[in-house]
């Protein structure tokens, strides 16, 4: 409950099963209630954003309201780009 969390989901391989072009990966942010320096942050969902906008914000708001970490929760690990950053090798919320 430290974290602003970035979810990063796909049906690519649905769509492609089917022979439709999918198009971006997308993304969205949420953040849980928090306190920073005596002030409440409520809890929230944005987006959908492009992975890269997603990141930025997130990073944002981390910075912000003081959030100790950004976590990504991603549907399928193959789906993440070497230009969006390098994933820690863990797996799952510590």
């Amino acid at each position: 409950m430290d974290a602003i969390i970035v979810g990063i989901g796909s049906d690519e391989k649905a769509f492609d099963a089917l022979g439709i072009d999918y198009g971006e990966v997308l993304a969205s942010i949420y953040w849980p209630d928090w306190i920073t320096q005596g002030d409440k942050v409520k809890s929230a969902l944005e987006g959908l954003y492009s992975v890269p906008e997603a990141l930025e914000r997130a990073e944002t708001l981390c910075s912000l309201w003081a959030f100790n970490r950004i976590v990504i929760s991603i549907q399928d690990r193959e789906i993440w780009r070497d230009e969006w950053g390098k994933l820690r090798d863990e797996e799952g919320y510590d």
